[in-house]
């Protein structure tokens, strides 16, 4: 064998050994991941972790939200303002109670009616975002004196969809990754109640 085929084989040889050595690392990596995940899981399986969501912090998402209002074409505006929060430990629910604001513009003297309104909602966790938001949101009571007889139902259905819309499209907590912990018991949801003014959440396999 010549010079240069010699030479030519060793760097060859190089090569090999150094693409053995990288997929060696990387088979050792992965092991130690894997090895790393089945921990956690067993480090988890058979406890229970809990968030607290108290009620302050759901005061202050909804506080963000309102105002808020809805038009229903050149008609009427309903706006909602001044959320107020309870929490039902009986039924695991979230009560808003809200003032209510009817402008009506049917004739040249536009006039504004004021009421209140009472919703009440249930707790959804979005895996993506690792937040909960309102959700299933019910209708209680709509309270506003003097709409035309002609209106009362467009006013009525506008108004719930409405109410059902600014409760349920912001969040009211977020999961945070403050260590490897809560990071992990991010995608391990399991239930929650209501109990001493705050949601519990419950995590856990």
């Amino acid at each position: 064998m010549s010079h240069h085929n010699c030479a030519l084989a060793g760097l060859e040889g190089g090569w090999y050994r150094k693409v053995l050595r990288m997929k060696k690392a990387l088979f050792i990596a992965a092991i130690i991941f894997v090895g790393a995940l089945v921990g956690v899981l067993l480090y988890f399986k058979g406890k229970r972790y809990e968030v607290v969501i108290p009620q302050e912090k759901i005061d202050a998402a909804l506080a963000e939200k309102f105002p808020a209002s809805k038009d229903y074409l050149v008609i009427f505006t309903i706006t909602y303002s001044n959320p107020q929060v309870t929490l039902l430990e009986e039924k695991d629910r979230v009560q808003i109670g809200m003032d209510a604001t009817l402008d009506i513009r049917l004739t040249d003297q536009p006039k504004s009616l004021g009421g209140g309104a009472t919703i009440t909602s249930g707790i959804r966790y979005d895996r993506e975002t690792q937040a909960f938001y309102l959700d299933d949101a019910e209708f209680d009571r709509f309270e506003i004196q003097g709409i035309p007889e002609k209106w009362l139902e467009k006013v009525t259905e506008v108004a719930s969809k409405a109410a059902s819309e600014f409760v349920e499209t912001k969040p009211i907590y977020r999961l945070e990754a403050k260590d490897a912990k809560t990071a992990t018991a991010k995608l391990l949801l399991k239930d929650f109640e209501v109990r001493d003014q705050a949601i519990h959440v419950s995590l856990g396999l």
